[in-house]
């Protein structure tokens, strides 16, 4: 059965709306949805933000039922300025950076470890097919907020990803551990230019509390929010395009 993952309800949602006759369920105290689409059951799961968050809750998970396929959605910030508003990047490798740490700067960490994911060149030729705005491409997940223009720029000229999130390659190294095919497909919800998330980015001049006073200081929250707002309802539509196409094809696929 194919198990569907995302960090955040709003996120998790393309997939449920998506779903007929849903229920929520309890596998070892994680909630687990289930659902139909054109009589093929599909499971549902919310991990939570961040690498440990999310890793955590797939392995709790994936011990208490068994899935053959994993689908990890989700929102991405573009590194490559090619990147626009709700394209799609079909994760082929994701690389997992090392934690930051105060006084570090971007130009100075390095990157741990790495996973290949599985197919991509498959959900590629999907999402082209259906007239969707995608592209093949290296993940970098970081456990801290990559919102700084300047930050995105040296991360992509020095590791050549196309996007970065809080997850994907840590969902990787447990599915990997398990031995179940993992894919993903992010949506861009910030573009590499964009610095609205940058009150909540890494800054390695900062500690906890000038962090805590410079978030203050920032202002404008309602139309921060409002940015973010607009640029996740792209990346969700996008989303919810190929969930479409994707589902509708698993379908056909069985039936045929």
């Amino acid at each position: 059965m194919l198990l569907i993952a995302a960090a955040l309800a709003e996120e998790l949602q393309t997939g449920l709306n998506l779903c007929n006759r849903r229920r929520k369920i309890r596998c070892g105290g994680v909630p687990v949805w289930t659902g139909v689409r054109a009589g093929a059951a599909v499971r549902l799961l919310k991990l939570g933000v961040g690498p440990a968050r999310s890793a955590a809750t797939l392995e709790r998970a994936l011990t208490n039922f068994k899935t053959t396929t994993i689908l990890a959605i989700g929102y991405a910030g573009a590194l490559d300025p090619d990147l626009r508003l709700g394209d799609l990047v079909v994760v082929e490798r994701a690389h997992l950076l090392a934690e930051v740490q105060e006084n570090v700067p971007p130009s100075e960490i390095s990157l741990g470890s790495s996973w290949q994911l599985a197919g991509a060149e498959e959900l590629f030729a999907l999402a082209r097919g259906a007239g969707l705005t995608v592209r093949r491409g290296t993940a970098l997940t970081s456990a801290s907020i990559i919102g700084v223009p300047e930050q995105k720029r040296v991360f992509f000229q020095r590791f050549g990803a196309a996007v970065v999130d809080t997850e994907t390659a840590a969902l990787a190294g447990i599915a990997s551990t398990l031995a179940i095919p993992l894919s993903c497909v992010r949506a861009v919800s910030d573009e590499a230019g964009d610095d609205f998330l940058s009150m909540f980015a890494y800054d390695p001049a900062c500690g906890p509390l000038r962090r805590a006073t410079k978030m203050l200081a920032a202002g404008s929250w309602l139309h921060r929010y409002s940015q973010w707002r607009e640029r996740s309802l792209a990346a969700r539509q996008s989303l919810s395009r190929f969930l479409t196409c994707y589902l509708d094809s698993r379908t056909v696929t069985s039936d045929g």
